[in-house]
C-alpha cells in the first residue's frame, strides 16, 4: 500500500461497466468490502 489506512470504494474508483445496474452493483459491493476492511484495520 502507498498510504496505510486509506480505502477507496464506489464511484471514486474508475470503472466502466455496461448498462443495467452493474456500476451500482460495483459501488455497493466495493463499499461493503472497503467498509469491512476498514473496520478490521481499526
Amino acid at each position: 500500500k502507498i498510504t496505510e489506512g486509506l480505502f477507496f470504494a464506489g464511484e471514486v474508483m474508475d470503472i466502466d461497466g455496461i448498462s443495467g445496474g452493474y456500476n451500482l452493483q460495483h459501488a455497493w459491493a466495493s463499499g461493503r468490502a472497503a467498509g469491512k476492511a476498514a473496520a478490521e484495520y481499526v
